[in-house]
């Protein structure tokens, strides 16, 4: 749940320029997963939410994180690895390579469009030429060969379709 409130957030900030730290579009946000938006932003508006965010602030400045993104691997036995800053693919595998040796990395399978679709609810052009591997005059037709077309809606953004169910 957390990923797809942080997507959410995302496309509220980049994509339709909403204001993500007004509490009116949290709560909004929020409740778009269900959950009682307003109790959720007051309780983390609260002492204990402040002390909590404090908590995570010393966690991060103990484990030496100092740049964005930090992804910190450990395994089981405690062994783990720090990879900072925007990196390739590769290097995030090779990292796990790493503190999981024993163990041969498997890729997930890409999963079908229109599922991917269902389970996000709105799609961007470009994610789906990065995620199926498609030249951006692709995206239409695979478009139109994946998904059913009484199910879903094209909309336009500065520029960029994107994808939704229909309701």
């Amino acid at each position: 749940m957390a990923y797809t409130f942080l997507r959410h957030a995302r496309e509220a900030l980049f994509a339709f320029n909403q204001n993500i730290s007004d509490s009116k579009i949290l709560v909004e946000l929020i409740e778009g997963l269900g959950l009682d938006g307003e109790k959720i932003v007051q309780q983390a508006d609260s002492a204990l939410g402040h002390q909590l965010l404090e908590e995570d602030f010393n966690l991060k400045d103990n484990l030496g994180v100092r740049g964005f993104p930090t992804i910190i691997m450990v395994n089981q036995e405690g062994q783990g690895i720090k990879i900072v800053g925007a990196r390739a693919f590769d290097d995030y595998v090779r990292g796990l390579q790493q503190v999981l040796p024993e163990d041969r990395l498997q890729p997930k399978q890409t999963p079908a469009f229109a599922d991917l679709l269902k389970q996000e609810n709105l799609l961007f052009s470009k994610e789906v030429e990065v995620l199926y591997d498609l030249e951006h005059s692709q995206v239409g037709s695979f478009a139109e060969k994946e998904l059913e077309a009484e199910d879903y809606q094209i909309h336009n953004l500065l520029g960029e379709n994107y994808y939704t169910l229909k309701k």
